[in-house]
């Protein structure tokens, strides 16, 4: 039986009738009070999960325009009134896709429409602060891209303006959206199948055609457009990749770097002011290690996440999804010897793929995956159209921001620290006020 339509309590009327009215439908209909009384809590939600937001979006280039702003305009109910980018060809391009909706170049303009709630940023990492923080004080909840900030200071300072202005401020690392990684998390962090974890190896390499090297328009400098490429502007490659991965390993492992060690190069391009590869080894409290490798010289292997443990080896990625390997001598759980996707790893050990849709309904809303709480049918989204939706349900639920400004600048902290102690070639003690406001 389909769950009764119920109004919410009218003016005048008092608890107690309401309730006596309940109770006389569910006795009319069969069923219970607590029935009645959840209906009207879906309803409830349902309502939230439906309400327009509208929104503006600030910088549309490659990050923003291909990929953020296409998954924001496919969550239901989101109108978005304002484009903004300096680059007057970039902002025809979004407002074409987007009709009726006001293009500006200059952000401020932006701030101070009242009809606009919540606004995104997809701007060259040196401009995140300045935008986020005009936003936030102008009463708007931010979507602001990753890294959080050039600088920790930066960070901090848009973490307080989220605050004193009681404002949502969730950061772009979608892994925390992801239903893979949430399901990998979840298998470290409860059903301990790897026991304790004692390494962790995380990689992102990148052939010569994704050196960030791209051709300059005439009606623009290289600055503008290679902003990546200049220290200045850039925290490089711990930055842009890095703390997408760092971020994950903060996660599974419950805590955040205590020191780092490193060595970079500007090895292989003659073009640039940031290091074109890394090696980073980051310490973590009880003595754990994570070491971090980026190249833009070979792509081999790719990326992925890799945790060590005493039992096994639990491996997640963007690319290729996740694998657990056991270690030889460890004691085999129940589910694993009902598991039916198998994989053999490089050296010919039996490991398990792993796949959320083997014990959850990833269909059914309210259906928990880890830390996330899946809403609607999350079937053929990715990891980008994920966290556009919890933007929007925590602007219209209430529900915990999906990856807070606390993560975002522990992330950032580990960049900062670790692009310090490849520059300053030496070990770089990471003090606890760092993560403090």
């Amino acid at each position: 039986m389909d769950a009764p339509q119920i109004t919410f309590q009218p003016a005048g009327i008092s608890r107690r009738e309401l309730l006596k009215g309940g109770a006389a439908i569910a006795a009319a209909l069969g069923i219970s009070l607590t029935e009645v009384a959840e209906a009207e809590e879906r309803r409830r939600e349902a309502l939230k999960e439906a309400r327009p937001v509208n929104c503006a979006f600030i910088g549309v280039g490659a990050q923003g325009y291909g990929t953020d702003l296409k998954r924001a305009l496919s969550v239901p109910g989101v109108r978005m009134l304002a484009i903004c980018d300096i680059y007057e060809p970039h902002l025809n391009r979004a407002l074409r896709d987007v009709p009726g909706a006001q293009g500006y170049k200059d952000f401020r303009q932006v701030m101070d429409r009242k009809d606009i709630e919540a606004v995104l940023i997809a701007t060259p990492l040196y401009e995140h602060a300045r935008i986020a923080i005009a936003a936030l004080e102008a009463g708007k909840h931010v979507f602001c891209e990753k890294m959080m900030a050039y600088s920790i200071e930066d960070a901090k300072r848009m973490a307080r303006a989220a605050i004193n202005n009681k404002r949502i401020l969730q950061i772009g690392h979608q892994r925390k959206s992801s239903i893979l990684y949430n399901h990998g998390w979840e298998l470290l962090n409860k059903g301990q199948i790897a026991g304790k974890v004692t390494h962790v190896r995380a990689q992102w390499n990148r052939g010569l055609n994704s050196n960030w090297r791209r051709p300059v328009p005439p009606d623009t400098d290289d600055r503008h457009w290679n902003w990546r490429l200049y220290k200045d502007l850039s925290q490089g490659l711990m930055a842009e990749l890095g703390t997408h991965q760092i971020h994950v390993v903060n996660w599974y492992l419950g805590a955040y770097p205590t020191a780092v060690v490193g060595m970079g190069g500007i090895d292989w391009y003659k073009d640039r002011t940031v290091f074109d590869n890394v090696e980073v080894i980051f310490e973590y409290p009880g003595g754990r290690k994570l070491n971090y490798t980026s190249l833009t010289t070979n792509q081999y292997d790719g990326f992925y996440e890799q945790f060590m443990g005493t039992k096994g080896t639990l491996i997640v990625s963007q690319q290729t999804g996740g694998q657990f390997y056991q270690e030889p001598g460890a004691q085999e759980e129940d589910w694993m010897k009902n598991a039916v996707h198998g994989v053999t790893g490089q050296r010919g050990q039996k490991g398990l793929v792993l796949d959320p849709e083997a014990t959850k309904k990833l269909g059914q809303t309210g259906v928990k995956v880890g830390e996330k709480t899946i809403s609607g049918n999350v079937a053929g989204k990715d990891d980008y159209m994920l966290e556009m939706e919890d933007f929007f349900n925590s602007i219209r639920t209430g529900a915990p921001v999906s990856c807070d400004w606390k993560q975002g600048l522990a992330a950032t902290v580990a960049a900062v620290r670790a692009n310090q102690a490849m520059w300053e070639k030496r070990r770089i003690e990471i003090p606890a006020s760092d993560y403090e406001l």
